[in-house]
Parts: C-alpha cells; structure tokens; sequence
C-alpha cells in the first residue's frame, strides 16, 4: 500500500517544515511562562501587566493568520518564511536588552506575528506537495511531532530558569528561529508561485478582493470548516485542563505542584500514544465510522468521569486523571481522522487560505475557551460539562459532515 513506503525526500521536508514551522508557537508561549515571576520582579510590574505578555502574543497570533494566508497565496512561501523567522529572532534578541514592560509588549505581539506565518505555511506547504493518501500519515505524525514539542518546551524552559536568567529564554528563541532560517534557505521544498510579472502588477485592491472571495468560498465550504473545528477540540480540551484543573488539584485536592505537572506530562503522552495508535491501526480504517466511533467514546469517558465527584482525596485524583486520560486518548483519535479529512476536502490552489482559516479557528477557539474559564470558579462539574461539551461538538459535527456528503443521493439524469 503507498502509506507503507519510504518517505521521499520532499515528504520527509515537508514534516520537518511542518512540525518545526507548528513547533515555534509553542517555543514562543510554553518556553516563556517558566519566567513570568523573574519578569515580574524584574520590571516591578503586577500580575496582570506580565499576563498581558502572553495575551499580546496570543492576539498577534490569531489576528495575523488571514493576512498571511493570503499572502502567501500569492507571494513564495519560502520568501515570506525567511522574513518572519528572520524578525523573530532579530525580535528575540531584542527582547534581552528590553527595560521597559510596554516594550516587552509590541515584541511579544511581533513573535506572535511571525507564529502566525510560521504556522501558516507549515500546513500550507504539506497539503500542496503532499498527496492525499499520504496526508494519512503525514499529518497524524506531524501532529505528534508538535505535541511533543509542546510537552518538552515547559520543561526545557523551567530547566533554563532554572539555571540560568530569564533573557536566555529569548536567547533560545533567537537560536531556534536561526535555525529556522537556515533550514528554509537551504532545503525547503519548492511551492507553487506566481511568476514575478504577475505579482508586481498585483494591486492592493485586486489582493484584498481576491483574498475576501477565497475566504468566503472556503468558510461556506461547512465541510472543511466543521472538519477542522473538529480536529482541534483535543488541542483544546488540554488547554482547558491546564487552566481549571490545577485549582481543582492544587487548592482543592492539597497536590503539590510538581505532582500537577506530572499529571499534565503524562496526559500529554496519552495524546501522544492515541496518535501513535491511528498511526499504527486507524488511518486506513473509514473516516466517518471511526469519528462517530471516538466522539462516542470521548461522551462516555466525560460521563464516567462524573463518578470522581463521588470520592475525595487521592482516589479523587486518581479516578479523575484515569478518565480524562481516556476522555484525552478519543479525543486525540477524533483529531487525527478530522485533520486529515479537513485537509483533503481543500482545494491546492487554496492551501493558504485553509491553513489560515485552520489556524484562525484554533486561536479563535483557545482564547474563546480561556475567556469562558476566566469568568467561573474552578470546579470538577464545570470542567466535565465542558469535556461533555466538546464531545458532543465533535458527535455533531461528525453527524452533519455524514449526511452532508454520504445521504446526499444524485439526481437522476434527465430523460
């Protein structure tokens, strides 16, 4: 079977652009919040003056993606890439001399900005060069390359405060947006572009008219839109954990810290092994069973979850963690069948419009996700009604997507 072979050449580039391209939004946010405190001392600033460096970083992220969707669309993509990486670093390396929070500001919302692009191009350039029977593979292991990017830049960054100062956070962050740099100047793989004649008489007008009519076509396209907003509810359902349940378990349930942390390290890899698992067994199997299939299961593991409440103490703790786990695991098969079939549904000629309206629904959806949880007090009940929630968003989803595009009969031709 053709996902059975060797990777080519451009495949393998293609996962490295993507997972290191998707990976730099998680270097910029989770390498950065082990050193909130040594920035708070620092700059002498309240609490919710630091928070608002990641809140910055955030709105860069998500109010950019549809610009650079567009953009890239119609200018190289390996142009655009070497720019941002470009201002990153430049923008990292900045951040070490900053002596002034209200600065410290505009370059968090400039990271978030070249994230964007970043992310952007990432799933741009695999679904142009990548066919769609190996967007099966491609994408689920690239989806497990991030996610352990996103387990491993905590750790690295609480390891750098650790021994080290806050500036070499960014420090890092410059190092790693070089090797960006340089990894996209020396092999990444040629895209499809307009020639330079075409894009010099491009207008501002024609370029905003143009992008408006590809967004419009590609959100009425439900399929594509609900499919991707599907396969983004586990990338959710973790963030939400991290901002609810450690009040449930520190304050409430007496666990330390580092206990939580764990926690939080071991679900990750449950995500990671659900991916390993539709590697393994899942990605030939029908796309629409095996998302009914795991929303079911995603339902019944949050119903299951509710008999936590009825303990306390450790067995609260350890009941919970089981049942998230396994609330996580579906929930993580759910997303790999989704992203993928989002994907496919998408027009090539449009790769950069999807991926910004993929990546506009991921930041849309975690910021909506964090607003929620910042108005209501922690609790066990309120976290499983999301869990509930979110399931039954993937069910429905999944139902409509079914009799969108299977109980849809043809007309008969006429006689």
């Amino acid at each position: 079977m053709e996902n059975n072979k060797p990777f080519s050449l451009l495949e393998k580039k293609s996962i490295y652009f993507l997972v290191i391209t998707v990976s730099m939004y998680f270097f910029a946010l989770d390498l950065y919040a082990p050193s909130l405190p040594q920035i708070k001392s620092l700059f002498q600033a309240p609490f919710y003056q630091v928070q608002l460096t990641i809140t910055l970083f955030a709105i860069g992220f998500w109010s950019c993606q549809l610009f650079f969707g567009a953009l890239i669309s119609h200018y190289d993509k390996r142009k655009v890439l070497l720019a941002t990486s470009a201002v990153f670093s430049l923008t990292s390396l900045a951040i070490v001399s900053t002596n002034a929070i209200e600065t410290l500001y505009v370059y968090r919302f400039i990271q978030g900005a070249c994230c964007a692009s970043m992310y952007v191009i990432g799933f741009a350039t695999a679904r142009e060069l990548v066919s769609e029977d190996r967007l099966k593979t491609i994408m689920p292991l690239s989806s497990l390359g991030f996610t352990l990017m996103s387990a491993l830049s905590p750790i690295v960054g609480g390891l750098i405060i650790q021994f080290g100062q806050w500036h070499q956070v960014f420090s890092s962050m410059a190092f790693i947006g070089f090797i960006l740099f340089v990894s996209t100047y020396f092999l990444f793989p040629q895209t499809a572009k307009q020639t330079d004649k075409a894009v010099t008489k491009m207008r501002f007008a024609y370029f905003v008219k143009t992008s408006y009519t590809n967004y419009k076509a590609m959100l009425t396209n439900l399929v594509f839109t609900i499919s991707s907003f599907i396969s983004i509810s586990a990338v959710v359902a973790m963030v939400i954990f991290y901002q609810i349940a450690s009040f449930i378990f520190i304050e409430e349930a007496q666990l330390s810290s580092l206990n939580f942390g764990i926690i939080c390290f071991l679900l990750i890899l449950v995500s990671v092994f659900a991916r390993l698992y539709y590697l393994r067994f899942l990605r030939e199997t029908n796309v629409m069973q095996g998302l009914f299939k795991w929303s079911s299961l995603s339902i019944l593991a949050a119903l299951i979850s509710y008999l936590s409440t009825l303990t306390q103490g450790m067995a609260f703790i350890l009941l919970f963690s089981l049942s998230y786990s396994a609330f996580i695991f579906a929930l993580s098969v759910v997303h790999c069948y989704a992203l993928v079939y989002a994907f496919m549904k998408v027009d090539k000629s449009k790769t950069g419009y999807s991926a910004a309206i993929y990546g506009t629904l991921t930041s849309s959806y975690i910021v909506i996700g964090s607003a929620i949880s910042s108005e209501y007090e922690p609790s066990v009940n309120y976290l499983i009604l999301l869990m509930i929630a979110m399931a039954c968003i993937c069910l429905a989803g999944t139902a409509y997507i079914y009799f969108k595009t299977l109980m849809v009969k043809p007309r008969p031709a006429p006689n």
